[in-house]
């Protein structure tokens, strides 16, 4: 059993971040799995340096159109296998779904559709997560998964929940999807440690942070067999440069 470090981040702007030098608070830190959601960039825009991070396996996911989307994952660790979909390729998730392979467990790294405009922007949030589910069900292997999941699941989790609770983010069916995956037996390992604590990782905007008008839109959740073997689960809201902080998992396996 070793202990296993995983840092997350919607970075909003990888090339953006990475000239800015933003991204080095979480390089420092040398965590053996780095997650990055909403890169905005294509592989051949990336920088070498990020191509080819030293002492990482690198891995990209370009999103739908330039400037939007995307993901990318570091890992000192290198996966057996990594798809970029869950069951069988979808267009609806390559750009959005790494799911890796590794001896001992599986880590699932999604960036969620928004949901948000029009009506069939949420039937396409709600279509992601019926198949997150579905693939989920059907394994059974120790597993991690790790993210943006753009929802907010309970009243803690957001700003003036009331009023929120006709918006996106936090509407009944998206805060089901929390409820369903918790069902089937998996664990939000924030709450888990926390249990009352009210703490967001996302804002609007600079402004609305200061005034502490969030939501907690980022997540580590894991299997039951590893509820036991968390470490530390945080939102590390010292890094600056997007409207999410960084969240971090330690965990034995």
């Amino acid at each position: 059993m070793s202990k296993l470090k995983i840092i997350s981040w919607n970075i909003n702007g990888i090339r953006t971040r990475f000239k800015n030098e933003e991204m080095e608070p979480i390089f420092n830190e040398t965590p053996d799995i780095i997650l990055f959601q909403e890169t905005k960039a294509k592989y051949n825009q990336l920088e070498d340096e990020l191509k080819s991070m030293e002492d990482y396996h690198s891995y990209f996911s370009p999103g739908e159109i330039t400037r939007v989307g995307g993901i990318a994952t570091f890992s000192k660790i290198k996966p057996k296998l990594v798809k970029k979909f869950f069951n069988v390729p979808d267009d609806l998730l390559k750009s959005r779904v790494m799911n890796l392979t590794f001896d001992d467990f599986n880590l699932i790294h999604i960036y969620s559709p928004s949901g948000s405009g029009v009506k069939i922007n949420r039937e396409k949030k709600l279509d992601f997560y019926e198949k997150l589910l579905d693939y989920l069900k059907s394994s059974n292997k120790k597993t991690i998964i790790a993210g943006d999941f753009n929802i907010a699941h309970s009243p803690k989790d957001i700003v003036n929940p009331e009023s929120s609770s006709k918006t996106v983010n936090f509407l009944d069916e998206e805060r089901k999807i929390i409820d369903d995956l918790e069902k089937i037996g998996f664990v939000d390992t924030f709450r888990l440690l926390n249990e009352d604590e009210i703490k967001y990782s996302s804002w609007k905007s600079q402004k609305a942070k200061e005034k502490g008008e969030g939501a907690r839109l980022d997540y580590f959740f894991v299997s039951e067999d590893l509820k036991n073997s968390i470490e530390i689960s945080e939102i590390v809201d010292n890094v600056e440069g997007s409207k999410h902080s960084p969240i971090q998992l330690i965990i034995n396996i």
